[in-house]
């Protein structure tokens, strides 16, 4: 499969911010119909650094199969922001913050300080380099210089799965002109939130361990050779508490007769009988046929 190197930039001498700040510019790059194209390296560099820009100015440089679309989303006080690096559409996102003479801040997606390589598909037979502009209201972008390097894997897909793959990316570019997700949880009520569960009450833990010995539904074996016997009436009763429905605390251990409390801990298996009924006396032999599937007799 060919690997396209591809050097772009965007270059202007006089970009003009609207009565909000803002402004777009944009490139196009044209790839190959009817493949798949796979992005394995992308990067950014500023060639002229310090554009003469009039106060703080906010720049966002995205790389998409689709035109962007700003969404109503702020960013540091100017609207208009570009679509989140979370949206599928977004193969390379970079953001800086820029006085005059100095950048005080610099962020991109992925990063490449921690070995994130942005191997994405898409289908589009096309790349949009796009740069937003927030700045002062009326103010000029002078001497803007940007180049961009990807590193493009394409190889040839069936007509269904190009088709699809457009249909898909073309929908994915509607974005949200604002997004609202996740949830907003009161510290006093993150308990419970997290682990353990037992503190809003609930099932018996059904898999137990005692830190003295080990137990299975409270079953005591001790760690030596003797052990205690139970009946199975009693493994029985046993495991239906431990499927009991209780209040809060009672979960974290309860004495069933036995005298010790049992403490919620993780048991892996529970005895053969206790949920079957009683272990017949000649419990049917496992047979295995010479490719070691077992035997149904």
């Amino acid at each position: 499969m060919p690997i396209h190197e591809i050097r772009e930039s965007i270059e202007q001498g006089d970009v003009a911010l609207d009565g909000d700040g803002f402004a777009i510019v944009q490139k196009v790059i044209n790839l190959k119909p009817n493949m798949s194209h796979k992005m394995l390296q992308c990067d950014a560099f500023l060639d002229n650094p310090f554009p003469s820009i009039g106060d703080t100015t906010y720049f966002e440089l995205l790389i998409t199969p689709t035109p962007v679309i700003y969404t109503d989303m702020f960013i540091a006080g100017q609207t208009s922001r570009a679509p989140s690096a979370a949206l599928e559409n977004v193969l390379f996102k970079q953001t800086w913050e820029q006085k005059e003479g100095a950048i005080s801040y610099k962020e991109e997606f992925p990063n490449r300080f921690i070995s994130a390589r942005p191997t994405f598909t898409w289908y589009m037979p096309k790349l949009y380099v796009t740069l937003l502009i927030h700045g002062s209201r009326s103010t000029n972008v002078n001497d803007l210089a940007i180049s961009v390097y990807c590193a493009i894997e394409s190889k040839k897909t069936s007509i269904v799965t190009y088709g699809m793959g457009i249909i898909r990316e073309d929908h994915i570019a509607q974005v949200a002109a604002v997004m609202s997700n996740g949830r907003t949880i009161e510290p006093s009520r993150n308990v419970g939130q997290t682990y353990p569960m037992w503190q809003y009450g609930g099932v018996r833990p059904e898999f137990m361990l005692s830190g003295a010995n080990v137990g299975d539904f409270f079953q005591r074996n001790d760690s030596q050779d003797p052990s205690t016997t139970q009946s199975s009436a009693n493994l029985r009763l046993f495991a239906k508490e431990a499927r009991t429905m209780v209040p809060n605390i009672d979960a974290f251990g309860e004495s069933f007769g036995s005298g010790e409390s049992i403490p919620d801990w993780i048991r892996m298996f529970m005895p053969e009988g206790v949920a079957s009924g009683p272990i017949r006396d000649q419990w049917p032999p496992t047979k295995h046929a010479d490719n070691g599937n077992v035997l149904t007799l």
